[in-house]
């Protein structure tokens, strides 16, 4: 019956389908694989790939052995049948290390093309075992033989491949030549900058000589790199781009400033230039960003409106800005020069700038936009301000703490905050300003600005304030200030009628050098609002009130899922060793959350101890 079936799997793989050939291979696995080698070995041959596929795999589901090894590798011999080859490739490569010494014994084939498939095998691999095989490949008297050997030098990676690939340069040969440099860049390890720069006036070997260059990361190339700024060939300048941004990453600022600037700001006003303006077009960021630093290096005006049109893009904005900061001085003249007459956009655009750069127009650019007829103008300039330090526009920063837009007021708020320490006189005068206020929003800014300069006199009176969200955010400034005097005010506020007070108070006495001599967080244990509840208890967990422990543990069966969890972090922060008890009960609680955070705090014990 066997028989039959195999001769009739035999008739389907001689079948012009497709398909029915495929399943045969396929079902050739319910046979010795004895039976049907010479099949297998004719399926690896056929005009299909998925019916390669499957030979591939029932090859390797034997676990080729020493002999199947030796017979795959005789079919490297085979003629005008690429596909049977890369079959086999695929096999061996797959199998790995153990088919290395059978394929040793072909590295003297007399075909060179079978030299060059096991040279491939053995780059495919990927071991340094083959190392050693490979370097002898090198002088293989067929240069496709060599550069395959040292493009699978490059592949397994190993820097003792390095000095043969560097003796093998002075090999006269284009194809060898250009596959040794590529193997030294994807081996990643420095080699002498001498080796390579010599094979730079070969046009066909430029771009990969400069990859090295990267690779090498030497700033003496640095001005062979800015020449190949200028090449013809778009690729090679690329390479050159991308081998500077390198260096310039790996050299100390001054060394570069003074090895490689100087000669980048001479091409100001050349073609080089627009070769740089041209490669912001590419589609691979890196050089994109790279482009954008040089121009700013390089400080041509053409380069102005390119770098100014990119800062749009978020991608390269820090780019940008760098390249910006980089242009120097005439920057700033240009950005100033163009605010008049920018439109909305670009006027936000060059606020902002104007913020980050810190250069000598940067405050009557911010000064202008502060009474700008946009708000995003307005604000964007306000923050500028605070990030620039010009205290000399405080008083004009105050004018906008009536602004008409809520975002304009946040940000003055807080690039006033930002100025606190600079002039905390002129501060304090726009915080008063808003205290006085009768709106609430501009008594909210006040407390910001109270709070960063630690005025806490003022942040009482304003926790009284009419306003709830006034009242709270000064509890939260008074407690994140931890002024010991304030504790009696942020007590009083336990019993504030609004929730949201309450809770900022409870949260703030979390500080134990806050004094409760009133046990007002134990009475804000009852209070209506369970947030305030927990805070409350979090809180008592915090100042380590061992005191309180049993008034803690009450909650840990409460009904509420917040508090119980709430309780038993409490417990474990108060008195470890009691909570234990508390926290295997809570281990089985009904509740999955309480359970898992139970557990979790058991666990936490057990490793402790």
């Amino acid at each position: 019956m066997t028989v039959n079936l195999l001769e009739e799997l035999v008739k389907w793989f001689a079948s012009p389908d497709e398909e029915e050939r495929r399943v045969a291979v396929s079902a050739f696995s319910g046979f010795p694989f004895a039976q049907v080698k010479d099949l297998t070995f004719a399926a690896l041959g056929d005009d299909s790939w998925r019916v390669r596929k499957e030979a591939v795999d029932l090859i390797l589901s034997v676990s080729p052995g020493d002999e199947l090894a030796r017979e795959l590798i005789a079919l490297l011999v085979v003629q005008g049948n690429a596909g049977l080859r890369n079959s086999v490739v695929e096999v061996l490569q797959a199998v790995g290390e153990s088919v290395l010494p059978h394929l040793v014994e072909h590295l003297a084939h007399e075909d060179a093309g079978v030299r060059k498939f096991i040279v491939d095998i053995m780059g495919g691999i990927g071991s340094s075992a083959s190392i050693a095989d490979l370097k002898r490949a090198l002088d293989d008297s067929d240069p496709n033989v060599a550069a395959a050997a040292a493009e699978s030098m490059g592949l397994i990676g190993d820097k003792e491949a390095l000095p043969s690939l560097l003796d093998c340069l002075q090999r006269d040969d284009l194809l060898i030549r250009y596959a040794i440099l590529e193997a030294l860049v994807k081996i990643g390890n420095p080699v002498p900058l001498e080796s390579i720069t010599s094979l730079a006036g070969d046009p066909l070997l430029k771009k990969a000589v400069f990859e090295c260059l990267g690779v090498i990361g030497d700033i003496g190339s640095a001005q062979l790199l800015i020449e190949g700024l200028t090449d013809r060939a778009r690729n090679v300048r690329e390479a050159a781009l991308s081998a500077l941004s390198v260096i310039r990453q790996r050299t100390a600022p001054e060394r570069f400033q003074e090895t490689a600037e100087a000669r980048l700001k001479e091409i100001r006003g050349t073609d080089a230039v627009e070769y740089l303006i041209a490669m912001l077009e590419s589609s691979d960021l890196r050089i994109k960003s790279a482009a954008i630093l040089f121009l700013g290096i390089v400080g041509d005006p053409r380069a102005f409106e390119v770098l100014l049109r990119s800062y749009r893009d978020e991608n390269v904005r820090n780019a940008s800005l760098e390249a910006l900061k980089c242009f120097g001085q005439p920057a700033g003249k240009l950005l100033s020069a163009r605010f008049a007459s920018a439109d909305e956009e670009e006027r936000c655009i060059i606020v902002h700038i104007s913020g980050e750069m810190q250069f000598a127009e940067s405050c009557s650019i911010a000064s202008a936009a502060l009474e700008d007829v946009s708000a995003s103008v307005r604000a964007l300039a306000a923050e500028a301000i605070g990030k620039s330090g010009h205290t000399e526009l405080i008083p004009s920063l105050i004018k906008l703490l009536s602004d008409e837009s809520l975002e304009v007021r946040k940000r003055t708020t807080s690039a006033l905050v930002r100025l606190a320490t600079l002039a905390s006189d002129g501060v304090a005068a726009s915080a008063r300003q808003l205290a006085d206020s009768a709106d609430p929003d501009c008594r909210l800014q006040a407390v910001r600005l109270f709070a960063a300069l630690h005025d806490i006199s003022p942040l009482i009176s304003l926790s009284k304030d009419e306003d709830y969200l006034v009242r709270r955010e000064a509890i939260n400034a008074l407690g994140e200030l931890r002024f010991p005097d304030a504790a009696g005010r942020i007590t009083m506020a336990l019993a504030d009628e609004e929730a949201d007070v309450r809770l900022a108070a409870a949260t703030a006495l979390s500080w134990s050098g806050f004094a409760d001599d009133a046990d007002s967080l134990l009475l804000a244990l009852d209070d209506s609002s369970q947030r305030v509840q927990a805070a409350a208890i979090k809180s008592i967990g915090k100042r380590r009130d061992k005191a309180a422990f049993e008034r803690i543990a009450a909650f840990s069966s409460n009904p509420s899922g917040m508090l119980r969890i709430a309780a038993l972090q409490t417990l474990v922060q108060i008195d470890p060793e009691k909570a234990a008890t508390a926290l295997s009960t809570a281990a089985n609680d009904p509740d999955e959350e309480v359970a898992r955070v139970a557990s979790n705090l058991l666990n936490m014990l057990s490793e402790r101890s």
